[in-house]
């Protein structure tokens, strides 16, 4: 009984202890396993289910622009654009592109349309090029993105986007090169393994 009673005496030096390991090993894994922003592409993904790290890790795999360290892969809710997050790609349904383009004019820019894609048009601009054509069931990377929900299959079509503040687009004012777009592309290009 005496060694519960001191087991339970020391306690709160046990946890605070963890705590303070658990959050040096996170700045650790976080320094280590990160770069700064501008030798990184980040693609933020709205999907109903995403392997982040496989699809990162097979797009560095695919194209790895020149002055890149590390393609990011991220999933997103739908109050993301707008914030401070910084994103450079962005693969999103036809609905948010359009109440994006509505609601928050300025957010995406607008992209050259590659020969022989379709694109999403608005005042004479693509804003978005076609990834997921829900008619056909086709769409890159799907054995990394589940476009459609499981027990509900409605579907929508999903178009990659660029943002227009990201550094990594030549079309952006401040661009340091044009590496969103070629991982965009390779994305596109990204067929399934199935």
């Amino acid at each position: 009984m005496r060694i519960l009673k001191n087991i339970w005496a020391q306690l709160h030096r046990f946890v605070f202890w963890a705590l303070i390991l658990s959050l040096l090993w996170a700045w650790i894994y976080t320094f280590v396993g990160d770069t700064s922003r501008e030798k990184k592409v980040i693609l933020y993904v709205d999907a109903y289910a995403l392997d982040q790290r496989g699809l990162g890790l097979r797009l560095e795999e695919e194209c790895l622009p020149a002055g890149i360290k590390m393609i990011q892969v991220r999933s997103f809710g739908y109050s993301f654009l707008g914030t401070e997050l910084e994103g450079d790609l962005y693969l999103m349904k036809a609905s948010i592109l359009e109440s994006t383009l509505t609601d928050t004019p300025g957010t995406l820019a607008a992209l050259p349309l590659p020969e022989g894609m379709r694109g999403y048009e608005r005042e004479g601009k693509c804003w978005g090029i076609l990834a997921f054509d829900p008619e056909t069931q086709r769409g890159p990377a799907m054995d990394y993105i589940q476009y459609a929900p499981l027990l509900n299959p409605e579907q929508e079509a999903y178009y990659l986007c660029i943002d227009a503040d990201g550094p990594h687009f030549s079309g952006n004012q401040g661009a340091v090169d044009n590496a969103a777009w070629e991982v965009g592309l390779a994305l596109l290009q990204l067929t399934s393994d199935r």
